[in-house]
C-alpha cells in the first residue's frame, strides 16, 4: 500500500513535472525550474512558459525573465507565462507578479491522494476505460469550454493537437463514465516518472449530478496506485468545487500554485 499524502515528498511530483516538461520541443533545466517552448502550439501556456518547481533557491522575478524571455521571443511567442508549483515558502519572484498587473492569474492547489480505498462502484455509472479515437477526440473537443473558460477555436485546435501528438505518445489513458449508452465524461491519466497524474475531469451539461467525475476520478485512482505509482495527484482551483469533491474522494493539498501571464515585453 502507497504511503499516505502526507508522507510522501515532494520530490516525486518534482520528477513528473521534469518528465513532463522535457516533452516540449524547447526545454531548459535551470536552477530553480525549466523554461520551455514549444513552436507547434504556440498558444498553449502549458508548452511555453517558465516554472519554478525547485525549492531553493527562490529565484527573483529578473532572473526568471532573463531565461524565458530569449527563448520564448526565439520561438515566436507573444507571452510571458510563469508557473510556481511549490508555494510553501518565501518567493520573491511570486510576490512580485502578485503586485503588479498580469493579465491572466491563476490559483491552484496540488492535491495527492492519501492511500484510502476509494467510493465503490456507482449504480447509476458504469466507467470504462476507452480507446483514444476519433469518437474520443470528438467528444474531448467539445468539452474543453467545460471548465469555466471560453476558448479560442485556435486555441481548442492546439489543445487538441498537443494531447494528440505529445501526451498521447506519453502514455495517456482515458476513463469514460457512462450513463446508459451516453459517454457522460470522462477522466484522463498520465503515468511519468512513477507518479500519477489526473487531469480533464469533466462531465457534459445536461447529466451531471450523477456521480460521473467521482466514479472516474476512483477508477483513475485506483489505476495508477495497481500500476505501482508512488502517488497520484492533481492540480485543482483554489477554495473551487472541483478541490471540494477532490477532498471528498481521499485528496489531500500538498502545496499551492500559481500560474501568472501578461503579453511579452518588446526587447
Amino acid at each position: 500500500m502507497r504511503k499516505p499524502a502526507g508522507t510522501v515528498s515532494s520530490d516525486a511530483i518534482r520528477a513528473y513535472w521534469l518528465a513532463y516538461e522535457e516533452r516540449n520541443a524547447r526545454f531548459l533545466r535551470t536552477p530553480w525550474g525549466t523554461v520551455t517552448a514549444d513552436p507547434r502550439f504556440p498558444l498553449i501556456y502549458d508548452a511555453n512558459h517558465a516554472a519554478v518547481i525547485d525549492a531553493a533557491p527562490a529565484p527573483a522575478l529578473a532572473e526568471i525573465r532573463a531565461a524565458l524571455h530569449p527563448v520564448a521571443r526565439e520561438t515566436g511567442i507573444s507571452y510571458e507565462h510563469v508557473e510556481f508549483l511549490f508555494l510553501d515558502g518565501p518567493q520573491p519572484a511570486f510576490d512580485e507578479l502578485a503586485a503588479g498587473q498580469p493579465e491572466r492569474v491563476e490559483l491552484d492547489v496540488v492535491m495527492a491522494h492519501d492511500g484510502r480505498t476509494a467510493p465503490g462502484p456507482s449504480r447509476e455509472v458504469e466507467v470504462r476505460e476507452v480507446a483514444l479515437d476519433e469518437p474520443f477526440w470528438a467528444l474531448y473537443r467539445r468539452t474543453r469550454n467545460e471548465f469555466g473558460t471560453t476558448l479560442a477555436a485556435e486555441v481548442v485546435d492546439q489543445m487538441v493537437a498537443r494531447d494528440r501528438t505529445v501526451l498521447a505518445a506519453a502514455g495517456l489513458r482515458a476513463f469514460a463514465g457512462l450513463v446508459g449508452a451516453q459517454v457522460a465524461g470522462f477522466t484522463t491519466l498520465i503515468r511519468l516518472a512513477g507518479v500519477g497524474y489526473l487531469d480533464n475531469v469533466v462531465t457534459v451539461p445536461e447529466l451531471r449530478g450523477r456521480g460521473v467525475a467521482t466514479a472516474t476520478v476512483a477508477r483513475a485512482v485506483e489505476v495508477s496506485a495497481a500500476a505501482g505509482d508512488a502517488v497520484t495527484f492533481l492540480l485543482a482551483e483554489e477554495g473551487g468545487a472541483g478541490a471540494r469533491l477532490y477532498e471528498r474522494l481521499g485528496f489531500r493539498v500538498v502545496a499551492r500554485a500559481a500560474g501568472f501571464t501578461r503579453p511579452l515585453p518588446p526587447a
